[in-house]
Protein backbone atom coordinates (compact mmCIF):
# COMPACT_ATOMS: atom_id res chain seq x y z
CA UNK A 1 0.00 0.00 0.00
CA UNK A 2 2.80 2.47 1.21
CA UNK A 3 4.60 1.77 -2.75
CA UNK A 4 1.25 2.35 -4.33
CA UNK A 5 1.45 5.90 -2.55
CA UNK A 6 4.91 6.54 -3.53
CA UNK A 7 4.38 5.67 -7.04
CA UNK A 8 1.51 7.85 -7.23
CA UNK A 9 3.18 10.70 -5.07
CA UNK A 10 6.50 11.00 -7.23
CA UNK A 11 3.95 10.56 -10.34
CA UNK A 12 2.11 14.04 -8.83
CA UNK A 13 5.73 15.61 -8.36
CA UNK A 14 7.16 14.60 -11.83
CA UNK A 15 3.38 16.20 -13.02
CA UNK A 16 3.66 19.16 -10.89
CA UNK A 17 7.56 19.87 -11.60
CA UNK A 18 7.39 19.73 -15.24
CA UNK A 19 4.56 21.94 -15.10
CA UNK A 20 6.57 24.33 -13.85
CA UNK A 21 9.83 23.87 -15.20
CA UNK A 22 8.59 22.68 -18.97
CA UNK A 23 6.78 24.08 -21.65
CA UNK A 24 4.26 21.33 -21.69
CA UNK A 25 1.51 21.42 -24.47
CA UNK A 26 -1.97 21.92 -22.87
CA UNK A 27 -3.77 19.60 -25.83
CA UNK A 28 -1.67 16.90 -24.44
CA UNK A 29 -4.08 16.31 -21.28
CA UNK A 30 -6.46 16.09 -23.84
CA UNK A 31 -4.81 14.09 -26.54
CA UNK A 32 -5.08 10.85 -24.20
CA UNK A 33 -5.93 11.90 -20.29
CA UNK A 34 -4.91 8.54 -19.39
CA UNK A 35 -1.15 8.88 -19.95
CA UNK A 36 0.57 11.68 -18.79
CA UNK A 37 3.32 13.03 -20.00
CA UNK A 38 5.98 15.85 -20.42
CA UNK A 39 7.62 16.84 -23.37
CA UNK A 40 10.75 18.67 -23.39
CA UNK A 41 13.84 19.26 -25.23
CA UNK A 42 17.77 18.48 -24.24
CA UNK A 43 20.76 20.04 -25.61
CA UNK A 44 22.16 16.91 -25.03
CA UNK A 45 22.45 13.91 -27.66
CA UNK A 46 20.46 10.38 -27.88
CA UNK A 47 22.79 8.92 -25.83
CA UNK A 48 23.83 10.86 -23.25
CA UNK A 49 20.26 11.81 -22.52
CA UNK A 50 19.97 7.55 -21.76
CA UNK A 51 22.93 8.04 -19.80
CA UNK A 52 21.63 10.60 -17.40
CA UNK A 53 18.26 8.81 -17.31
CA UNK A 54 19.85 5.82 -15.92
CA UNK A 55 21.92 7.97 -13.16
CA UNK A 56 18.49 9.13 -12.47
CA UNK A 57 16.68 5.97 -11.79
CA UNK A 58 16.43 2.88 -8.75
CA UNK A 59 15.17 -0.02 -8.93
CA UNK A 60 13.10 -1.19 -6.68
CA UNK A 61 15.72 -3.97 -5.97
CA UNK A 62 19.45 -2.66 -7.26
CA UNK A 63 21.62 -5.33 -8.46
CA UNK A 64 25.26 -4.94 -9.74
CA UNK A 65 25.82 -4.80 -12.85
CA UNK A 66 22.71 -3.42 -14.49
CA UNK A 67 21.81 -4.79 -17.60
CA UNK A 68 21.28 -2.61 -20.52
CA UNK A 69 20.13 -4.05 -23.46
CA UNK A 70 19.74 -2.48 -27.09
CA UNK A 71 18.08 -3.01 -30.22
CA UNK A 72 20.68 -4.94 -32.13
CA UNK A 73 21.65 -2.49 -35.66
CA UNK A 74 20.36 0.54 -34.24
CA UNK A 75 21.59 3.72 -35.67
CA UNK A 76 21.86 4.78 -31.96
CA UNK A 77 23.18 1.49 -30.61
CA UNK A 78 27.38 2.44 -31.07
CA UNK A 79 26.84 6.08 -29.64
CA UNK A 80 24.77 4.15 -26.56
CA UNK A 81 27.12 1.63 -26.01
CA UNK A 82 30.08 3.90 -25.45
CA UNK A 83 27.77 5.90 -23.33
CA UNK A 84 26.43 2.81 -20.91
CA UNK A 85 29.58 -0.03 -20.83
CA UNK A 86 31.34 0.41 -17.49
CA UNK A 87 31.32 2.19 -14.54
CA UNK A 88 28.45 5.41 -13.68
CA UNK A 89 29.29 6.17 -9.93
CA UNK A 90 28.87 3.49 -8.51
CA UNK A 91 27.15 1.50 -10.72
CA UNK A 92 28.49 -0.89 -13.09
CA UNK A 93 26.32 -1.47 -16.60
CA UNK A 94 26.62 -4.24 -18.84
CA UNK A 95 25.23 -3.96 -22.94
CA UNK A 96 23.70 -6.39 -24.62
CA UNK A 97 22.25 -6.53 -27.87
CA UNK A 98 18.98 -8.02 -28.20
CA UNK A 99 17.16 -8.71 -31.24
CA UNK A 100 14.96 -7.22 -32.68
CA UNK A 101 10.95 -8.12 -32.71
CA UNK A 102 12.15 -10.93 -30.68
CA UNK A 103 11.05 -11.62 -26.99
CA UNK A 104 13.98 -9.67 -24.70
CA UNK A 105 15.37 -11.55 -22.03
CA UNK A 106 14.05 -11.56 -18.51
CA UNK A 107 17.48 -10.09 -17.50
CA UNK A 108 17.47 -6.42 -18.70
CA UNK A 109 16.91 -4.11 -16.55
CA UNK A 110 17.03 -1.74 -19.06
CA UNK A 111 15.74 -1.94 -22.84
CA UNK A 112 16.36 0.07 -25.67
CA UNK A 113 13.86 0.14 -28.78
CA UNK A 114 14.49 0.70 -32.15
CA UNK A 115 13.33 -0.47 -35.46
CA UNK A 116 10.71 -2.65 -33.92
CA UNK A 117 7.70 -3.16 -35.62
CA UNK A 118 4.66 -1.90 -34.21
CA UNK A 119 3.06 -4.81 -32.76
CA UNK A 120 6.24 -6.66 -31.27
CA UNK A 121 7.05 -3.38 -30.05
CA UNK A 122 3.23 -3.14 -28.15
CA UNK A 123 3.54 -7.07 -26.98
CA UNK A 124 6.75 -6.81 -25.58
CA UNK A 125 5.81 -3.04 -23.78
CA UNK A 126 2.50 -5.11 -22.57
CA UNK A 127 4.51 -7.73 -21.61
CA UNK A 128 6.66 -5.58 -19.17
CA UNK A 129 4.14 -3.57 -18.11
CA UNK A 130 4.17 -2.87 -13.96
CA UNK A 131 7.89 -4.97 -14.30
CA UNK A 132 11.06 -2.65 -13.00
CA UNK A 133 12.34 -2.64 -16.88
CA UNK A 134 13.62 1.00 -18.18
CA UNK A 135 12.07 1.33 -21.72
CA UNK A 136 13.31 3.52 -24.01
CA UNK A 137 12.59 3.99 -27.28
CA UNK A 138 12.60 6.38 -30.32
CA UNK A 139 9.17 8.92 -31.66
CA UNK A 140 6.16 9.56 -29.67
CA UNK A 141 4.54 6.67 -30.47
CA UNK A 142 6.45 4.67 -28.29
CA UNK A 143 4.93 6.48 -25.31
CA UNK A 144 1.74 5.98 -26.80
CA UNK A 145 2.57 2.01 -26.90
CA UNK A 146 3.31 2.24 -22.94
CA UNK A 147 7.20 2.90 -22.98
CA UNK A 148 8.95 5.04 -20.51
CA UNK A 149 10.73 7.42 -22.54
CA UNK A 150 10.53 8.42 -26.19
CA UNK A 151 13.35 10.19 -27.68
CA UNK A 152 13.40 12.25 -30.61
CA UNK A 153 17.10 12.81 -32.02
CA UNK A 154 17.44 16.35 -33.80
CA UNK A 155 20.12 18.75 -35.32
CA UNK A 156 20.20 21.00 -31.99
CA UNK A 157 19.65 17.75 -29.36
CA UNK A 158 17.22 15.10 -28.92
CA UNK A 159 13.37 15.97 -27.54
CA UNK A 160 12.25 13.28 -24.63
CA UNK A 161 8.77 12.92 -23.35
CA UNK A 162 7.99 10.77 -20.33
CA UNK A 163 5.32 8.57 -19.82
CA UNK A 164 4.75 9.29 -15.97
CA UNK A 165 2.00 6.15 -15.88
CA UNK A 166 4.64 3.85 -17.20
CA UNK A 167 7.04 4.79 -14.52
CA UNK A 168 4.65 4.78 -11.85
CA UNK A 169 3.28 1.00 -12.91
CA UNK A 170 7.13 -0.61 -13.26
CA UNK A 171 8.02 0.54 -9.58
CA UNK A 172 11.24 1.81 -10.93
CA UNK A 173 12.08 5.63 -9.13
CA UNK A 174 13.06 8.36 -11.48
CA UNK A 175 14.04 11.42 -9.60
CA UNK A 176 12.46 14.67 -10.63
CA UNK A 177 15.46 15.76 -11.06
CA UNK A 178 15.93 14.07 -14.49
CA UNK A 179 13.56 16.82 -15.97
CA UNK A 180 16.67 19.40 -15.49
CA UNK A 181 17.98 17.41 -19.08
CA UNK A 182 15.24 19.47 -20.04
CA UNK A 183 14.99 22.98 -21.27
CA UNK A 184 11.81 24.20 -22.71
CA UNK A 185 10.93 24.42 -26.56
CA UNK A 186 10.65 28.19 -27.83
CA UNK A 187 7.29 29.04 -29.00
CA UNK A 188 5.71 27.22 -26.52
CA UNK A 189 4.07 28.52 -23.20
CA UNK A 190 3.35 27.28 -19.55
Amino acid sequence: MRGVFLLRFLSLVLTCLASLTLAVRPALAQESPSRPRSIADSALGTAAVVASILQYTRWPTEHQPLQACLSRGSAEAASLRGQLAGTHGQRQIVVQDIEVDEPPPAHCDLIFFDGWSMNAQRQTLRALNQRPVLSLGLGPEFCTDGGMFCLQPQASGTRFEVNLDAVARSGLRVHPQVLRLARPRQGDRT
